[in-house]
C-alpha cells in the first residue's frame, strides 16, 4: 500500500469540477502510447537491418540526436491529441508548442507534455532502453502520466488519485530508509561534454549510496523509481516534456518529487530529485553539499 508522502504544497486538481474524466483520458493516452512505440519498434528493426546509426539530425550539439522515428512519433501522438482534445495545448519535443494560447479552458488550464522519444541516443544506438512519454498538466501540475518502453513492452501509467501500475498492476515505491542501501539514478545533460555538469554529484552519490546507475532515458529512470527498482532520482538541466509524465506516476506510487530546494519547480527550473520519500531529504543534503 503506498505511503503519504511530504509533498510540497501544490493545488488540487482532482474533483468534480475538473472538467475531464482522467480515468478516461488515461485510457486515451495509453492507446497514443502504444501507437507511438509501434513506431518506434518499426525503427529499431530497420536500425537492426542496416545494423548502423539511424538517420540523424543533431539539435544543440553533437551528441543531442534526433532521428526521423522521433520525428513520425512525434506526429502521431499530437495528431491524436488534437483529434480528442482540440482546445489543450501541446508542448512536444521535436515539434515545439502546437497551441501558443493559454488560458483556462472549462476552469483550468489543460497542458499536454511529450517526448516522442525519451532516450534518442539509445535508441539511435540499437540499445532498448527508450521510451514514449505523455503526460498532462493541470494548472501547472502533472496530474496524468504514461510512460511506455515499447521493446520490453513496460507500459507505466497514472492519474491523480488513482494509483499508479505498470501493464495495469499496482506498483509502489521501495522501503528502502538509508542512503548507503540505496540504488540511485541519474542522467547527464547534453553539454556535460563541455562543463562537466552533474560529475560532483554524481561522485558525491557514489560515496554514500550502494549504487548509482545512468541509463539514458529520464523517463524510465523515474518509472523504476515509482516500481521500487530505483530508491532515488536526480537531475538538472532536463527539460519538462522528459519528466512531467513520470512525476504524476511517482507521486502515484507513493514517492516524493521535488526540485533541489524542495520546492515544485522541477518543470520550469529542470532541476528534480526523486525518491522514496525516506531518501528525500538524505539526497538533497548531499546535493547541497555537492554543490557547495
Amino acid at each position: 500500500m503506498g505511503r503519504m508522502s511530504n509533498q510540497p504544497d501544490r493545488p488540487a486538481v482532482a474533483g468534480p469540477n475538473l472538467g475531464l474524466d482522467l480515468e478516461e483520458v488515461l485510457s486515451s493516452a495509453v492507446a497514443i502510447a502504444r501507437g507511438a512505440g509501434t513506431i518506434l519498434r518499426e525503427g529499431t528493426a530497420a536500425i537492426e537491418a542496416n545494423r548502423g546509426i539511424a538517420e540523424l539530425t543533431f539539435k544543440s550539439t553533437d551528441i543531442d540526436p534526433v532521428t526521423e522515428y522521433d520525428v513520425r512519433s512525434e506526429q502521431f501522438i499530437v495528431g491524436e491529441l488534437q483529434r480528442l482534445y482540440p482546445t489543450h495545448r501541446i508542448v512536444g519535443e521535436e515539434g515545439g508548442t502546437y497551441e501558443q494560447p493559454r488560458h483556462a479552458r472549462n476552469g483550468h488550464d489543460y497542458e499536454w507534455q511529450i517526448d516522442p522519444l525519451d532516450g534518442t541516443v539509445n535508441f539511435a544506438h540499437g540499445f532498448s532502453i527508450f521510451c514514449v512519454s505523455i503526460g498532462l498538466v493541470i494548472d501547472g501540475v502533472p496530474a496524468l502520466g504514461v510512460v511506455y518502453a515499447p521493446l520490453h513492452d513496460e507500459l507505466y501509467a497514472s492519474s491523480r488519485g488513482h494509483g499508479a501500475t505498470r501493464n495495469g498492476v499496482p506498483i509502489h515505491v521501495s522501503v528502502i530508509p538509508t542512503l548507503k542501501r540505496a540504488l540511485v539514478v541519474t542522467g547527464f545533460p547534453y553539454d556535460t561534454h563541455i562543463n562537466d555538469t552533474n560529475l560532483p554529484e554524481f561522485v558525491a552519490f557514489q560515496h554514500t549510496t550502494q549504487a548509482v546507475r545512468r541509463f539514458g532515458s529520464a523517463a524510465l529512470d523515474l518509472c523504476y523509481v515509482a516500481a521500487g527498482q530505483m530508491d532515488g532520482y536526480w537531475e538538472m538541466s532536463i527539460k519538462a516534456h522528459d519528466i512531467a509524465a513520470a512525476i504524476a506516476i511517482v507521486r502515484e506510487a507513493g514517492g516524493t518529487v521535488t526540485d533541489f530546494d524542495g520546492g515544485d519547480s522541477m518543470l520550469d527550473s529542470g532541476f528534480i530529485v526523486a525518491s522514496n520519500g525516506l531518501l528525500h531529504q538524505p539526497m538533497l543534503d548531499v546535493l547541497k553539499q555537492a554543490r557547495g
